[in-house]
């Protein structure tokens, strides 16, 4: 298995991915990953021409997880943006929160050029995981579609 990446699950009626990678953060990235590729299953065609900074806070790391991935969603629904580079720069606990940066590139979605893929109505607690040790870290998480 790489030191990064993710791979879909078999799942009833959703989208499952399990994401790895040797830290919280890169994992994290490759979960962002899955979902942009859920949405346009080649991230290739993506030119990383559009740069933005996400900011999140949250009380524990799954909530921290669920709104960095509705962060993606919501920025697909209102600017049609798509990312390929998605960079998780530190997740670090301060005075009780964990707080995530990133700086994502992508570019605004286009039909005649991006693949069209599942359409993910959001993003879910159900059946999430995120399992740490002293050498990586593995996520599951399940897309709502």
């Amino acid at each position: 298995m790489k030191k990064a990446g993710f791979r879909f699950l078999d799942h009833t009626a959703d989208v499952q991915a399990e994401c790895w990678a040797p830290t919280l953060e890169e994992a994290f990235s490759q979960t962002a990953l899955s979902l942009m590729n859920t949405i346009s299953p080649n991230l290739t065609l993506i030119s990383p021409s559009v740069n933005k900074e996400i900011l999140i806070e949250a009380e524990d790391k799954e909530s921290l997880l669920f709104d960095f991935l509705s962060e993606f969603l919501y920025i697909f629904d209102v600017e049609e943006l798509i990312f390929n580079v998605i960079s998780v720069g530190s997740i670090k606990k301060k005075n009780g929160k964990y707080i995530l940066r990133a700086n994502i590139k992508g570019e605004i979605f286009n039909k005649e050029k991006h693949e069209i893929g599942t359409e993910v109505k959001g993003i879910t607690y159900s059946f999430m995981e995120i399992k740490e040790n002293k050498i990586s870290v593995k996520i599951k998480v399940v897309f709502d579609i």
